[in-house]
């Protein structure tokens, strides 16, 4: 059974944590703007209006934990869609062999193959524009007898990525991309595919990774922000916090974009990207080797990101 439904992209996160305290200080010094505050949660929007929700770890109503880290990590992600004929079209895939709930503002949430939290929702992100980048090229400046930006802090745009680690690759992939319709963007061959919405320009929305050691679990969450000079300012200002690099910055030659990965108290890495690829169905999709030079093809960071994430993209 398969639903082509029209996925807008990444609309909610939701972690389980021990630590709310250090859980709201690390997301405030990302640069997510509160928005709620509850009796045991709270959440924090990019300017898109897409949100991390942050929860007890015990709390009930959350999806199982997947993977060893039971404490802090990502419960749950949850997609937008164009319409609710999108969503009810999903909600009857699901139901043909998982438990479906459906609450009380019409979003819907399972659990894919793999255990991982899943919901779908009609889409409530809206649209965002940053500025103009001025750049001076040679033959084309744009700034002209004026300093260029610098920025003390970031303020992502959207949620543009999520990244799990998986030990079933081949049936998490067919999940996705040939029952619901997400699109392939990029892979690499027998260790993990790029995927995004149908509906989404983003290069992918969804990495699905196989480290080759058969573990499962929660690795990253992305955010898109505005110019370079916010995806460095954005950094310096988690290194003054006391915020320690998982690896950057540094540019993946498969999306193309800037990144820099911080070490996340909620769970596995929050990453700031900038100038990642824009695409549509005219995108083809290539095979990539699972090669160092091929993750990063520049890199700065503590041990060089733990030798460029070796354990997770080398060939095994």
């Amino acid at each position: 059974m398969s639903t082509i439904a029209n996925h807008t992209g990444i609309e909610k996160v939701t972690y389980g944590v021990t630590d709310l305290d250090k859980a709201k200080a690390f997301w405030t010094d990302f640069g997510l703007t509160p928005v709620d505050s509850g009796s045991g949660h709270m959440a924090f929007a990019a300017q898109n209006g897409a949100s991390v929700e942050v929860r007890p770890a015990d709390d009930p109503e959350l999806a199982p934990p997947v993977g060893a880290d039971v404490d802090a990590t990502v419960r749950e992600a949850m997609f937008g869609v164009e319409s609710q004929a999108d969503l009810d079209a999903l909600e009857a895939n699901l139901s043909a062999d998982r438990d479906v709930r459906k609450d009380a503002d019409g979003s819907i949430h399972t659990v894919d193959p793999v255990g991982f939290g899943l919901g779908f929702r009609v889409k409530q992100t809206r649209p965002v524009q940053a500025p103009e980048l001025e750049v001076n090229i040679p033959g084309r400046p744009k700034r002209v007898n004026r300093r260029a930006e610098q920025v003390a802090k970031a303020s992502p745009f959207e949620i543009s990525h999520i990244v799990y680690m998986t030990d079933d690759l081949e049936n998490h992939k067919e999940f996705y991309v040939d029952r619901l319709g997400f699109k392939l963007t990029d892979a690499y061959p027998g260790r993990g595919y790029f995927a995004r919405g149908s509906a989404a320009h983003n290069h992918h929305n969804l990495f699905l990774l196989d480290p080759g050691i058969g573990k499962r679990g929660f690795h990253h969450l992305a955010f898109e922000v505005g110019t370079i000079h916010e995806l460095f300012g954005g950094g310096n200002n988690m290194t003054r916090h006391g915020w320690d690099t998982m690896i950057g910055p540094g540019r993946h030659p498969i999306s193309s974009c800037y990144f820099w990965y911080f070490k996340n108290p909620c769970g596995g890495a929050a990453e700031y990207d900038f100038d990642s690829d824009v695409v549509d169905d005219g995108w083809e999709a290539q095979e990539w080797e699972s090669t160092p030079e091929n993750f990063a093809e520049w890199c700065l960071g503590e041990g060089m990101g733990e030798a460029l994430l070796h354990k997770t993209i080398q060939r095994g």
